[in-house]
């Protein structure tokens, strides 16, 4: 019995096997050759166009994020950080006369930098006039309150404070404020000793990169001395920015999206080198639209097998620099004002599809691959004559509002990246 088991389980593989080696089409092996016909096109048209969306939402978003860079296809970006100040520590200094204060400064964790290259850098800390407004929306371009006076200017190298702290040292001043506050061990004097805060990058050294600081590292510490003992002591205060936001601007004037100013509008890649665009941030992202495929029906009955658009990033864009493109992409429905849908339509509501880079490891091509068959098959069923595309952008909601980072994309016109949508369907007769 076993001999006949084995003999019809390799009957069966080799007649797998057999059916395997003759069919390249999926599906094809399935179905009634009579009555249906499997085909496959990569010809569509696949136009693409650069989308600067409405607003993006930065309240509260888990990293500050301050500098300025320099990018040859996107304009110069600038960045600065708004924050109010709560504290989460016990602030207290003993009350006695014989303790004199020496400095104040500002601590921070680096823990993230675009473009990642080792530099000189400026960053400048300024005083707020009034709070944050916890009933106003702060999106990526709201100019934010009016800055008081600079506290502090500190230059450093990159390369040393990478994923490390570093400090900023504040004005004297103001360190002797904060200082009478916490040997009255009253920290809700804080507030009327600081409003809040800004951090730039400006001076001479502008123009590097974007800093990242995590919202929970943020920490001033005041350092005295004991006249009497010459003793040194020191009190860190924990801050909680319990509001804040990033300022996210880019200059486009002189690159090919210089037109690109109204929000919610979009530029088609045909006047922009059949290329495309994403940003993090600054809210550019990338529209694709199909306008052939519904010629596929034919008035005739089909079904989709499989869909799939190759997209690549335009290698010249990022090769030779420190501007890498982005890892990850997520694929969005757009609403009918162009602005990003927290899901996509993929046979049922679900959240945003994460996409990945991949890169040829004979060529060294990437290529985002987006799996399209529900998408496409709905459209291909729908009898709607106009449908609204789909979007590439980074993730909405946390990435795109904690990062900057960006990818130029060749549109299906491109020369050398050209992308390209296969669809692979079934004809029934």
């Amino acid at each position: 019995m076993r001999n006949l088991t084995d003999f019809l389980l390799f009957i069966v593989l080799a007649i797998w096997v057999a059916a395997c080696q003759q069919s390249t089409l999926i599906g094809e092996d399935l179905i009634d050759e009579d009555n249906t016909q499997v085909q496959e096109i990569d010809t569509l048209r696949v136009e693409t166009s650069s989308l600067l969306l409405d607003s993006i939402y930065t309240t509260n978003a888990s990293r500050l994020l301050a500098g300025a860079f320099a990018d040859p296809y996107l304009g110069n970006v600038s960045a600065q950080c708004f924050f109010n100040l709560d504290s989460v520590d016990v602030f207290s200094i003993e009350d006695d006369d014989n303790l004199l204060f020496d400095s104040l400064s500002l601590s921070l964790q680096h823990d993230y930098e675009y473009p990642a290259i080792d530099h000189l850098q400026n960053l400048a800390v300024y005083t707020l006039k009034e709070k944050l407004d916890d009933e106003v929306f702060y999106f990526n371009h709201s100019a934010g309150p009016e800055t008081l006076q600079k506290v502090g200017l500190a230059t450093f190298n990159t390369r040393t404070t990478r994923n490390k702290r570093f400090n900023i040292r504040l004005s004297n001043d103001l360190g002797r404020a904060l200082f009478e506050v916490a040997k009255k061990q009253d920290e809700l004097d804080i507030d009327n000793v600081i409003q809040g805060m800004s951090i730039r990058q400006e001076g001479e050294l502008a123009g590097q990169s974007v800093m990242g600081f995590p919202t929970d590292s943020i920490y001033l510490q005041v350092h005295y001395h004991d006249r009497k003992t010459d003793d040194k002591g020191s009190v860190s205060l924990k801050l909680k920015p319990a509001l804040r936001y990033n300022r996210l601007l880019s200059d486009r004037g002189q690159t090919a999206l210089r037109n690109l100013t109204q929000r919610g509008t979009a530029i088609a890649s045909r006047q922009t080198n059949a290329e495309s665009y994403i940003q993090a941030g600054v809210g550019i992202c990338t529209k694709l639209d199909f306008p052939t495929l519904r010629s596929i029906r034919q008035n005739r009955k089909i079904s989709v097998n499989l869909a799939y658009l190759d997209i690549q990033p335009i290698k010249s864009s990022y090769q030779g620099s420190d501007l890498a493109p982005l890892e990850n992409l997520y694929v969005y429905s757009p609403t009918h004002k162009n602005t990003l849908k927290q899901t996509f339509w993929s046979g049922s509501e679900i959240n945003p599809v994460n996409i990945q880079r991949t890169v040829n490891t004979l060529t060294g091509n990437s290529t985002y691959r987006i799996y399209l068959t529900d998408y496409i098959s709905n459209i291909l069923n729908q009898d709607a004559d106009e449908y609204d595309g789909i979007l590439l952008y980074t993730s909405a909601s946390s990435t795109g509002i904690n990062e900057l980072g960006r990818v130029v994309l060749g549109s299906g016109q491109h020369q050398r990246e050209a992308a390209k949508l296969h669809v692979i369907f079934t004809v029934i007769k």
